[in-house]
């Protein structure tokens, strides 16, 4: 369904390697690809420029909160689909907005504080226009987020060598975060719009010095409250089909199958949820025989009661970013 055309294999490297590490320099994502620095400058600059990647940063409450995540599911009434997704996608706690196939017409998840859910749920997402029902799942549990998408491009050993001292993923619902610092909101506003922004250019920013920024983004990266991402359509990568999917798992063996699915390179989001299906996942194969190839494998299927499936025809919004 994705026209995206596919990057070189040079391109799709760079992009993998800003994958891992969104903030490393040229000079090592040129020794991690054991190609020359001025190349790799002059490609990635190229790709950014023209938005094959984007880079950002996804800031979690950053006036603080209980954080709550949600999955909506609209029907869309007839000819409506596209003004729905883009008025999911216009959202300010909107992560991603598909348009897809099958039952539901239109998918997004919703971040918000607790406090603000009793609305949301009640008065904003039904009024929606063009939403004809609307389904809500509360992410009960993370196991994967999309900045962790790590597609199988890059060698372990190059992933490696990219990679910055582990940070903590998305924290649960039951954590209660603090406001940020108005240094702290300056930092995430600047990485918002270019997530490779300079130290020098936050210092600027905050009115703070670059050993003094330097430590304030590494603690809020530490803390689990903002994450760098790069933002690029599978397609781009050689993953030409994305698809969405609910999966219903036999009594007690939920955690087995998410389990099975976490060490699937192809699978970009996965979370256990409230309702009638306990997960639900985003994945990105190249092709629809690797999409069958996979919903038709024995390691988590043994454990699946009931399966339903969704070609992602467009993305409006990919990780906070609202795309072309």
């Amino acid at each position: 369904m994705n026209s995206t055309t596919v990057l070189d294999q040079l391109d799709r490297d760079i992009v993998a390697a800003l994958q891992v590490n969104g903030r490393a320099g040229w000079r090592r994502i040129a020794a991690a690809l054991d190609v020359p620095e001025r190349t790799v400058a002059a490609r990635g600059a190229e790709l950014l420029r023209t938005r094959h990647v984007r880079m950002t940063a996804l800031t979690l409450l950053p006036h603080g909160g209980v954080l709550d995540s949600s999955i909506i599911s609209v029907r869309c009434a007839t000819g409506m689909n596209r003004v729905t997704g883009a008025a999911a996608a216009d959202r300010a706690g909107s992560v991603f907005a598909y348009l897809t196939t099958g039952e539901t017409d239109c998918v997004f998840e919703q971040l918000n504080a607790r406090s603000k859910s009793l609305n949301m749920l009640l008065d904003e997402i039904p009024g929606l226009p063009g939403a004809a029902s609307i389904e809500s799942s509360t992410v009960l549990r993370l196991y994967k987020a999309t900045h962790e998408w790590l597609p199988p491009i890059l060698a372990p050993e190059q992933v490696e060598s990219l990679r910055d001292d582990p940070h903590p993923g998305v924290p649960g619902g039951a954590a209660e975060l603090q406001p940020l610092s108005r240094e702290e909101l300056e930092i995430a506003r600047v990485l918002a719009d270019d997530g490779r922004a300079s130290l020098e250019e936050l210092a600027r920013a905050t009115a703070l010095s670059t050993a003094s920024v330097r430590r304030r983004l590494a603690h809020l990266q530490e803390r689990g409250r903002l994450f760098i991402r790069a933002v690029v359509e599978p397609a781009a990568l050689g993953f030409s089909v994305e698809a969405t999917l609910r999966i219903r798992t036999l009594p007690g063996r939920t955690e087995a199958v998410a389990k099975s699915l976490t060490q699937v390179p192809e699978v970009r989001y996965l979370a256990f949820t409230t309702g009638r299906y306990q997960l639900f996942v985003d994945i990105a194969c190249v092709d629809h025989t690797a999409l069958a190839d996979f919903l038709m494998r024995a390691d988590w299927t043994a454990d699946a009661m009931e399966t339903e499936t969704s070609i992602v025809l467009k993305a409006l919004k990919r990780s906070g970013v609202k795309m072309d």
